[in-house]
């Protein structure tokens, strides 16, 4: 029964034009008489109350509650989770045979499941109006002989008037000044716990009286009930006797601030306005939407972001996504490669997903710079594999055991190219089957996936060169659908390198470390695009690791597929996998030689013939410190290990260096170079943007 939809149409009311005239016990035409106000909000808070101004009586205002200014006057906004306002009740709401409700509504998302702006029960009666999770108006009333709901839904992002009107058994509703059609539905949700007992203020504006699933109930996962509230604001809420004429509407329209009444504009995924600058990895704060800033308890300069010198792309690490890393193209297209994670019994506490995802507010999840030069950065994430409902750890047995936890160094380069070095703490044989990627699209407020990304999502390539590309199919109906993508990716055989084809110049791309690649797609959950969608992440405070957006009213994701890669190096605590990713403007069969420089190497000889070893975490060459200078090293490069923008750690080195490419090849941009110092000794970090297939010499010397 909870998991009924309330705006489910089983039958159709008729249209009611109730007030068409002054008659008929409507309001009069040309004014809003005074007589006729029952109850009245005009929602200015002072001490912690807002004043029901015709009884005089407090009602109390909890959780994040702030003052702002709307179309009537003073406003209160809501931020979704934790703001409540309760009062005493208002008689005539128990059985109202004829009533009234004026509101003006601002709402920045629909609520996760029915939200109220005005919900009383008493041993009296009940009384409910409010909105459901799509956005539509819903009265419940013993008058109205059931669930009443508006056809038409509320629009986001803008302040809204919004009105109820009851006359003999019949409902209307108003939006924006127009009357709307109405359906019914008699099945009414179940509470998920015991109400509140039906005495002292039993008069709720904004926030659920009972935990509720968020809709829809038979899709969400974990069956956690969640208490919640309107996320935007309200203003000037009036309840009368009698429904309002349309007269009477155009009145509080009149009355309204025109300034107030524009639409707001949708919050942008935060990232560095600047444009282009130094490449490097800086400490800032990231603003995303006002309201969910403010809610925050998190430190300033706690996001990171790396940016590049010549494009306007970078690597964003916000508290938003939970630290979790995304590119991020020239035109704020967001794409992420996951984490580590791990779901199901007995693994993970309470059988869901263990993962950073999950940790709502971060209480395990952070991230620091390690490196920042010309040549390179290095930021290392750490977080917890948690799960969504106590913060419990993935194979923790129990609170004193270690649990799974995670190391990520992303080492970055001035090419928009890094190595993701996943470094996996765990102890349990079944370590082996945890995901390390997921090629996720992160959805703005107010775009689809379909905004985001084409249709044909993503390109295989293998190190021979041939490509595939698969596509998944545009939506032919409205409503929640399985989407028509690819079952799997089979050709081309032995693909190590994908490319997700965004919506944008730059476009995300990974290669994978190892033989014995595979892949998988996603597929697998009803959504209303063509793309599997879901709003439970980023931003979203629920304890949900599953929930499919309803509409395009929040920040989202969207997944197409997985890669999985074997292990780079194992002990008895730890796995630990490598991961190329980054942006490219090039082709995907243009990435093979990329690839090949990265997983096959070209050897580097020293000038009396000693070959010098080749970090792939680090994408670079290591040199020893105590070796005759200048240093003179050659790479021998070829079709098969081909020279691409090599990268070279000097240990022992202090100040700057003159790095000239002898014989062999021409630099294509400036060399870059930076000094790393630690407790112990310093290095030199040599950057080369130098691509070959054949021998090259270098000079590394003092200047």
């Amino acid at each position: 029964m909870r998991r009924a939809c309330v705006n489910q149409l089983r039958r159709w009311f008729a249209v009611v034009a109730l007030g068409l005239t002054a008659g008929a016990g409507s309001l009069p035409a040309q004014t809003l008489r005074e007589d006729s106000v029952e109850a009245k909000w005009n929602f200015h808070i002072e001490n912690g109350v807002i004043i029901e101004t015709v009884s005089g009586s407090l009602a109390q205002v909890k959780g994040n509650v702030y003052a702002a200014k709307g179309p009537a006057g003073d406003a209160v906004q809501m931020d979704g989770y934790t703001a409540k306002i309760s009062n005493a009740p208002i008689a005539v709401l128990n059985n109202p045979e004829e009533l009234g409700v004026s509101a003006w509504i601002e709402l920045d998302a629909y609520p996760w499941n029915l939200a109220p702006i005005l919900d009383q029960k008493t041993p009296d009666g009940a009384f409910f109006f409010g909105l459901d999770a799509a956005g539509h108006l819903v009265v419940r009333t013993k008058a109205a002989s059931g669930t009443v709901t508006s056809v038409r839904v509320v629009p986001l992002r803008k302040w809204i008037l919004v009105t109820l009107g009851i006359k003999n058994g019949q409902v209307s509703f108003s939006v924006d000044g127009s009357t709307i059609a109405t359906a019914m539905s008699t099945t009414e949700p179940v509470a998920t716990k015991p109400e509140a007992p039906t005495s002292g203020n039993n008069l709720l504006i904004g926030h659920v009286r009972t935990a509720l699933l968020p809709e829809p109930a038979d899709r969400i996962h974990p069956d956690f009930p969640i208490e919640y509230s309107i996320e935007g604001a309200l203003s000037e809420l009036t309840v009368y006797r009698h429904p309002l004429s349309d007269d009477a509407v155009s009145h509080l329209y009149r009355a309204a601030s025109s300034e107030l009444l524009k639409p707001f504009p949708w919050p942008e995924l935060p990232r560095w306005k600047g444009g282009t600058g130094s490449f490097g990895a800086f400490y800032t704060t990231l603003h995303f939407d006002p309201l969910w800033d403010r809610t925050r308890r998190t430190a300033e300069n706690s996001d990171v972001v790396v940016r590049f010198d010549d494009s306007p792309a970078q690597l964003v690490f916000w508290q938003g996504t939970n630290y979790v890393p995304a590119w991020v193209t020239e035109n704020n297209n967001w794409y992420t490669d996951e984490f580590m994670e791990i779901y199901g019994h007995p693994r993970c506490p309470y059988g869901e997903d263990c993962e950073p995802m999950s940790d709502k507010q971060s209480r395990y999840s952070h991230v620091r710079i390690l490196e920042s030069t010309p040549a390179r950065t290095v930021v290392h994430w750490r977080y917890a594999l948690s799960e969504v409902e106590q913060y419990a750890i993935g194979d923790a047995p129990s609170p004193t055991e270690w649990g799974d936890w995670a190391d990520e160094y992303w080492t970055v380069y001035p090419d928009h190219i890094a190595v993701r070095k996943s470094v996996l703490w765990s102890a349990v044989a079944e370590r082996e089957k945890t995901e390390f990627q997921e090629s996720i699209v992160i959805i703005p407020p107010g775009k689809t996936p379909e905004d985001c990304l084409h249709f044909d999502a993503l390109t295989f390539a293998n190190l021979r060169g041939e490509t595939k590309t698969y596509a998944w199919q545009p939506k032919s109906a409205p409503g929640l659908q399985m989407p028509k993508g690819p079952s799997s990716f089979p050709e081309p055989k032995e693909a190590v390198i994908q490319r997700v084809n965004l919506k944008s110049e730059w476009k995300p791309f990974e290669v994978v470390w190892g033989d014995g690649v595979s892949s998988d797609a996603y597929n697998g959950e009803a959504s209303i695009s063509s793309f599997e969608w879901w709003n439970h992440w980023p931003v979203a405070q629920i304890p949900s690791s599953g929930r499919p957006a309803l509409a395009a009213d929040r920040a989202g994701h969207t997944s197409v597929s997985h890669l999985y890669w074997p292990a780079y190096q194992k002990t008895n605590t730890t796995l630990t996998k490598l991961l190329l990713t980054g942006l490219t403007t090039q082709s995907t069969e243009r990435l093979v030689p990329l690839a090949k420089s990265w997983r096959s190497p070209a050897q580097l000889r020293t000038q009396d013939g000693h070959m010098l070893v080749y970090d792939a975490a680090q994408r670079a060459y290591l040199v020893p410190a105590n070796l005759p200078t200048p240093l003179r090293l050659t790479i021998e490069g070829s079709a098969e290990h081909p020279i691409y923008h090599p990268a070279f750690v000097v240990d022992g080195w202090a100040g700057e260096a003159k790095v000239t490419v002898l014989q062999g090849a021409v630099a294509e941009g400036s060399v870059r170079q930076g000094v790393v110092e630690d407790l112990n000794d310093k290095r030199l970090i040599v950057y080369l943007p130098v691509t070959a297939e054949n021998t090259i010499e270098i000079e590394i010397a003092k200047p």
